[in-house]
């Protein structure tokens, strides 16, 4: 590997369709990587001009490893085939990157963890690990699944752009440019909420995210214990089955209730990730809403 190999950026829909046809054909044990790609690609598609979306790689070499790091506000999304190269092409790609915001690293993928933890050691960045196991279950499970509402209590549709403000507001991983963040995600990609027709009041919801995986599933507390939740799985399941995805979700180390819950719901474990969050130059600002209407 040529140490002078400076980052590139992935532009051409036809160059991100090339990446993600090669985690496509690994199969299973490339899924994630693939569902990532296939969720900003959709992006792309719907709206070219994606002004907080970078996808970074190294010229020459991605058509082989499959490097990708995607930088999407205040998040950063990396992965690479399971290849000899790999390790050593991560080592020369990831310092390019600008670090001075800091971020939040989202689905590394354990067969890189070990490289990249030691070299956000190195340069000083790493902050925080949160380990979580990958979950799966198949689309040919999933076009089975349940999707009735007997309860005359309730109603269900997606999500409106008004109501990222309430998800925001309980997300347990809010911050700074996170209420964007939710608005797009609710705009682009399968969401489902639950509301009370009696009132109207949004009392469950769950949103696929921009890894491609199933995820911010919360029901209020006044209405836990009464199968909101598998519900709302089941529903979006059903949705990605319908469009030829299998299912993913990943689920912390430390969230029993989850792990409980997509044990139930017969998901299989196929892997773990890591989320790694890096810190910010002293004299750099946070990324936050205001920051990106400036920008």
């Amino acid at each position: 590997m040529r140490n002078q190999l400076l980052l590139t950026t992935l532009n051409n829909i036809d160059d991100l369709r090339s990446l993600r046809a090669l985690y496509k054909a690994n199969g299973i044990s490339q899924v994630l990587g693939y569902q990532t790609l296939d969720n900003y690609i959709s992006w792309f598609e719907k709206e070219p001009q994606q002004k907080h979306i970078k996808i970074y790689t190294l010229p020459e070499v991605w058509r082989k490893s499959g490097l990708y790091m995607i930088v999407d506000r205040y998040q950063l999304m990396v992965n690479a085939l399971d290849i000899a190269e790999a390790a050593e092409e991560l080592r020369i790609a990831l310092p390019q990157l600008d670090w001075s915001r800091g971020y939040k690293m989202t689905g590394v993928p354990d067969a890189h963890h070990e490289t990249i933890y030691k070299l956000l050691t190195k340069m000083n960045l790493l902050i925080g690990i949160v380990r979580l196991h990958v979950v799966l279950k198949s689309r040919e499970e999933a076009l089975k699944l349940d999707v009735s509402c007997s309860s005359p209590e309730f109603d269900y549709h997606p999500l409106s752009q008004e109501e990222a403000a309430i998800v925001d507001g309980i997300w347990y991983s809010r911050g700074n440019g996170t209420l964007k963040f939710i608005e797009r995600l609710i705009a682009y990609n399968n969401n489902m909420g639950i509301y009370l027709k009696s009132t109207g009041e949004l009392i469950a919801w769950c949103i696929r995210c921009n890894l491609g995986l199933l995820g911010m599933l919360h029901v209020k507390d006044d209405y836990r214990g009464r199968g909101l939740a598998q519900l709302l799985v089941h529903m979006l399941s059903r949705q990605l089955a319908g469009a030829g995805e299998d299912v993913l979700t990943m689920i912390s180390d430390q969230n029993a209730t989850s792990q409980a819950l997509f044990k139930k719901l017969k998901f299989e474990e196929i892997g773990l990730t890591y989320i790694y969050r890096t810190k910010r130059h002293e004299n750099s600002e946070i990324w936050s809403d205001e920051l990106e209407a400036a920008e």
